[in-house]
């Protein structure tokens, strides 16, 4: 299934994201790539705090992060987030975070929906509910 909704999440270096050299250090991406995948889920009207709720987790199975230029304290970065399925029970988030149109950086995670600690091909309700919002037929 082809990708039909995409969300931009706006995020200001920290001072305490940089490393020795004055750029974001490479273990950042994963933390804002993870808070972009929370601001998808509440833009697409499926919140993860109720994603839990409903007894549902999901965990990152794979994380994948490709460095194209840095980023330093003070920028303003966007993250670009689109959700792709997987497989049969897998799916994956697609990041690119770009400083000023230009991209930074590349990166996808992908994730399995659990249940009681099981992975389930199960979704959540609140997913069900938005899944034409976020897939394409």
């Amino acid at each position: 299934m082809e990708n039909n909704f995409s969300f931009k999440t706006r995020i200001q270096v920290r001072y305490a994201e940089t490393d020795a050299m004055g750029v974001v250090h490479h273990a950042t991406y994963p933390i804002w790539f993870e808070q972009a995948r929370v601001d998808f889920f509440r833009a697409v009207g499926a919140p993860y705090d109720e994603v839990e709720r409903e007894g549902f987790a999901s965990p990152v199975l794979e994380l994948n992060v490709q460095y194209k230029r840095p980023c330093r304290f003070g920028d303003f970065v966007d993250v670009e987030t689109k959700l792709v399925h997987e497989g049969r029970c897998k799916y994956k988030f697609l990041y690119q975070v770009t400083l000023n149109g230009e991209l930074c950086t590349t990166g996808y995670s992908v994730h399995v929906f659990t249940k009681g600690g099981v992975p389930t091909r199960d979704k959540p309700e609140c997913i069900k509910k938005v899944e034409d919002k976020i897939f394409s037929d």
